[in-house]
C-alpha cells in the first residue's frame, strides 16, 4: 500500500484499473487489489475459520464484560480479540468440524486481584442462585470492598446472565436471581471480582454446573 500525495489530478478516491484510492485519518494512500485465489481451502484453513467463528460467536454477548475482564491483557489486541484467542487455544476442543468450548477452561476476566474459594453453589426453590465463598487475609490485592461479578451460561437457550457488583467481596455471598424458564435448563457459572474503582480485575473461577 503507497501513500499518494499531491498527484496532478489530486487525490485518488475509488478504484481506478488494479488499484484503490483511500484516505486514512485524512492521509490518502493507494492499494492494490488482492488476487481472488482459485485454490480451495484446506481442510486446516476451513477448521481453523470454523474456530473463529464458534468462539467469537459465544463471546460477542460479553463484550462489555471483555473489556472490563481483559482490559490489562490488550497490548496491540482490543480485549475482545485477546478473549478470543485464548479461548481458540485453550478453551476449544474436540475435532473438526465438531468442536465445541470445555466451560472449564473459560476465562471472563484475567488479572491481578485475589480470587476467593468458592465453598457453595446452591440452586434455591425460589429460582435463585446462592454462592457462598471465602477469602484470604485482606491486601491491597484482597479488598473487602472488592465488587462480586457473576456470568451465568443457559447453555440449553444459549443464553448469558450477567450479575454485575452483586456484592462486596466482604459478604461472602450473594443471591443471583434468574428469569423465568432458566431453573430447569442446563446452567453453568463464573465468578471474578473487580475493584470498586473499576480499574483492577480478578480471573474468572468457574462455579461449574449449577443445580
Amino acid at each position: 500500500m503507497g501513500r499518494y500525495k499531491n498527484g496532478i489530478n489530486g487525490n485518488v478516491s475509488g478504484k481506478i484499473g488494479s488499484v484503490i484510492g483511500s484516505s486514512w485519518k485524512g492521509v490518502p494512500y493507494l492499494k492494490g487489489l488482492h488476487d481472488l485465489s482459485s485454490v480451495p481451502p484446506t481442510e486446516a484453513q476451513l477448521n481453523q475459520r470454523l474456530k473463529l467463528s464458534i468462539v467469537s460467536s459465544w463471546l460477542r454477548p460479553l463484550l462489555s464484560w471483555i473489556n472490563i475482564g481483559y482490559q490489562h491483557s490488550v497490548e496491540e489486541k482490543t480485549a475482545m480479540n485477546a478473549a478470543v484467542s485464548y479461548h481458540m487455544k485453550e478453551a476449544l476442543v474436540g475435532e473438526g468440524p465438531d468442536f465445541s468450548i470445555d466451560f472449564s477452561k473459560a476465562i471472563f476476566s484475567r488479572g491481578e486481584l485475589l480470587i476467593s474459594w468458592v465453598k457453595n453453589v446452591f440452586l434455591l426453590l425460589n429460582a435463585s442462585v446462592h454462592v457462598v465463598w471465602s477469602n484470604g487475609p485482606l491486601s491491597a490485592f484482597c479488598g473487602a470492598s472488592d465488587l462480586a461479578n457473576f456470568i451465568v451460561y443457559n447453555s440449553t437457550k444459549g443464553k448469558f446472565l450477567g450479575f454485575k457488583d452483586v456484592a462486596f467481596r466482604s459478604s461472602k455471598e450473594a443471591l443471583l436471581r434468574l428469569p423465568v424458564g432458566f431453573v430447569d435448563d442446563v446452567l453453568y457459572g463464573w465468578m471474578h471480582f473487580v475493584s470498586e474503582d473499576g480499574g483492577r480485575v480478578s480471573t474468572s473461577v468457574y462455579l461449574g454446573k449449577i443445580g
